[in-house]
């Protein structure tokens, strides 16, 4: 027999579980009058989320209408007494806790839903939080033996189960390389969904883009809000790209601001330069002050700004060790004829030098 905790979904709160179970029970009654049924129709209303919390124990109820399914179900350790008290106070109930729980097929109904969705969270796959600060670099490996290396000032939550491997990228950048195996390996971000097809890639969120960076094998990238599968599949051409997704191969780069996107072949020498931090270096080439400003601000606790607006888009270019934020002030003043105000405890400006 399926087991309960693969009947619920694991993406409604408890406590709208609770008052879904609770309502079941009351309607399952026999005592069940007019009022009961108004002010349930009335809390469905009060939230979307509702009917659907109440049609999916619905739907384990319908599982579990014969005693030959019930009883097994109690026998098993992980079942606990409904606590018919733990109804939510927003709830409007008309029946008393007596009248529901004297009823012995009622408490059997909230009893059982109430230990399917325990049992289901309990079961659902525990996520892992991997924060590092500023200047900080770091190397996981996860269960699946995946290596992924963290840039400084990155966020991420990792989540592994038997049904796929799950990076949400929050912020900041990293490199993954994937191990081999069936389940899907996918960095989620809130411009879109990178999805591994067996390689190593890296992966950048920052000032309103995403960037991906093909290393070897294969990836799919789909916008967020796409409803199109990522990849098509011609028995002639093989993979293709749908209008929504990419397909990037090794050596690709692909950038995603907004509703645009665009796809170029980088050489093994701009891939240095992109993933040099790994190496304790950044490289810049004819790059936008503000951009590299950006990017420098991730291996210093200093704020660094750019005072003058003008000078936002002098073009950058050179190679700073990410541990050594003064040698790159330093070299600006002397390259680039900036003004390096660092009166302040916190906060650096960068102005146009004055003639």
């Amino acid at each position: 027999m399926t087991s309960m905790p693969d009947w619920i979904s694991n993406n409604i709160p408890d406590v709208v579980m609770d008052d879904a179970a609770s309502w079941l029970a009351i309607l399952d009654a026999e005592r069940c009058n007019a009022a009961d049924r108004a002010a349930f129709a009335q809390w469905l209303d009060e939230d979307p989320g509702h009917r659907w919390a109440f049609e999916e124990l619905s739907e384990v109820w319908a599982r579990l209408r014969t005693l030959n399914d019930v009883e097994p179900l109690l026998q098993q350790p992980d079942v606990l007494p409904f606590r018919g008290d733990k109804v939510s106070k927003r709830m409007s109930a008309p029946r008393s806790q007596s009248d529901v729980q004297s009823d012995w097929s009622t408490l059997v109904v909230a009893l059982l839903i109430g230990v399917g969705t325990l049992a289901h969270f309990a079961s659902s796959s525990p996520s892992e939080k991997f924060v590092t600060s500023v200047g900080e670099s770091r190397d996981i490996e996860l269960s699946d033996g995946s290596v992924l290396e963290l840039n400084a000032r990155t966020t991420m939550v990792v989540r592994i189960d038997d049904q796929e491997r799950r990076i949400e990228l929050l912020d900041g950048e990293a490199v993954f390389h994937v191990a081999a195996g069936a389940r899907p390996f996918v960095v989620e971000t809130e411009f879109g969904n990178v999805t591994a097809l067996g390689t190593s890639f890296g992966v950048e969120i920052s000032a309103g883009r995403l960037e991906v960076s093909v290393i070897e094998g294969q990836v799919s990238v789909t916008r967020a809000g796409d409803q199109a599968p990522l990849t098509e599949y011609d028995a002639s051409a093989g993979h293709q790209f749908t209008n929504e997704a990419s397909l990037l191969g090794a050596g690709e780069w692909l950038e995603v601001t907004g509703s645009t996107q665009r796809v170029q072949l980088l050489g093994t020498e701009e891939f240095r330069k992109r993933l040099s931090w790994r190496n304790g270096v950044v490289v810049f080439e004819d790059q936008p002050l503000q951009a590299v400003v950006e990017e420098m601000r991730r291996y210093t606790e200093v704020s660094i700004h750019v005072a003058d607006s003008d000078l936002s888009g002098l073009r950058i270019s050179g190679e700073y060790e990410t541990g050594n934020v003064m040698q790159f002030l330093a070299q600006l003043q002397e390259n680039y004829q900036i003004e390096v105000d660092d009166q302040y405890t916190d906060w650096i400006l960068l102005r146009a030098r004055s003639n």
